[in-house]
């Protein structure tokens, strides 16, 4: 029947207490179709650093064969040979998989979904080949040839592909994957309006402007290169700024330094990392959202701001290019710290054009709501089960 609730098991390789772009877009997602009345169990790591159970039972942790530790970066090795996986699959009877890696957990689930029946979707949520940095061997192979491979083999198998914008699409296109592949962003919760005021008297310097970036400190969100932005910012305007970065990650220390080393302490605030559900009122508080990461193929972040009140400026990037609509709701530039600092220094001097930027930019989140986001993906997945079972 058309209305009857769905059950979905979506398999990830990394999941909460982990920090990233993918458990977000997952909890929102689960979030937006338990609110449809669908049920949506999540299988996921067991990570050792997690001292209390979840209250969710529908998360199902998953033990480790092996957790590889490096400086920035910890990879749960999930033990797919167990067999509490499998029964935990039949005993709860799923009408749909939904795979959000075409790794280890996501070849698992595409595994149950086709030795029981079921359609197999999947989201490709990452560009691989800007993450092979992280990897203790073979990098330069991974990043021209491995990630490509598995990315197109894995979506050629699945049923369904979501793709979180239209350049992912187009790449996954250009590989000659054939399987029907659909836009779907992650959903963003519009911000009511003056949610961040407290925090807007705690951090906007007096009669001056607010900006904001959010992202995980790590190296391919090019924070590195956004401080030396703001530094020529400052060499470029006289307007009062702070800018806020929100987030942790292994380059914390680094880009403390820099903030030194540069003299931005009295314009950088560093504020650490904050409940994702806080993350909003961050944005809230601030008059603009700044950017530089040369790795998002989503940009969910930028949705999450422009769903906040904020325009962008970011640098071109797949995630960007495909949000942001130069002069409409912020402008994207090239890697480039004198292009991308003009344009920021520009805004700054025009109040009036930033105010309308952001304006524009809450009415161009409206429609990637986690409301929207999860009733797109209820008609792809009744699509893809029933074409299996016709």
């Amino acid at each position: 029947m058309e209305d009857k609730p769905l059950r979905v098991a979506m398999f990830t390789d990394n999941y909460y207490p982990f920090v990233g772009g993918v458990p977000n877009s997952i909890e929102k997602l689960t979030k937006g179709l338990r609110a449809m009345g669908h049920s949506v169990t999540i299988f996921c790591p067991q990570y050792p650093e997690q001292k209390t159970p979840d209250a969710d039972p529908d998360i199902v942790r998953c033990k480790l064969l092996r957790y590889h530790k490096t400086k920035v970066y910890n990879f749960p090795l999930i033990n797919v040979f167990s067999s509490r996986i499998r029964k935990e699959f039949l005993r709860r009877g799923f009408d749909v998989v939904h795979s959000h890696h075409p790794f280890w957990m996501g070849k698992k689930g595409h595994k149950l979904a086709r030795k029981y029946g079921l359609p197999s979707v999947y989201t490709q949520h990452t560009m691989y080949d800007q993450y092979s940095h992280y990897l203790p061997l073979f990098k330069r192979a991974f990043k021209r040839y491995i990630a490509h491979s598995i990315i197109c083999k894995f979506s050629q198998r699945c049923d369904a592909v979501f793709s979180p914008v239209g350049t992912s699409k187009a790449y996954l296109e250009s590989m000659k994957v054939t399987t029907p592949i659909s836009i779907m962003a992650t959903g963003v919760y519009m911000v009511p309006k003056g949610a961040g005021g407290a925090l807007r008297k705690q951090y906007a310097p007096k009669d001056g402007i607010l900006l904001c970036s959010v992202a995980r400190l790590a190296p391919e969100k090019n924070f590195h290169f956004m401080l030396k932005g703001l530094k020529r910012v400052k060499e470029l305007t006289s307007a009062v700024f702070t800018c806020m970065i929100v987030g942790g990650g292994p380059d914390r220390a680094s880009l403390d330094e820099a903030i030194v080393e540069l003299g931005l302490s009295d314009t950088v605030v560093m504020i650490g990392e904050v409940p994702q559900p806080e993350v909003g009122r961050y944005l809230e508080a601030s008059d603009f959202f700044v950017f530089a990461s040369t790795s998002e193929v989503q940009g969910t972040v930028l949705y999450e701001a422009m769903a906040a009140r904020c325009g962008a400026v970011s640098v071109y990037c797949s995630g960007a290019d495909d949000v942001i609509v130069d002069g409409y709701n912020g402008y994207r530039t090239h890697e480039d710290i004198e292009e991308w600092a003009a344009r920021v220094a520009a805004l700054l001097d025009d109040p009036a054009e930033m105010r309308r930027l952001s304006d524009n930019a809450y009415e161009h989140a409206k429609q990637y709501s986690v409301e929207a986001m999860a009733e797109q993906a209820t008609r792809t997945y009744r699509a893809v089960i029933a074409k299996k079972n016709g």
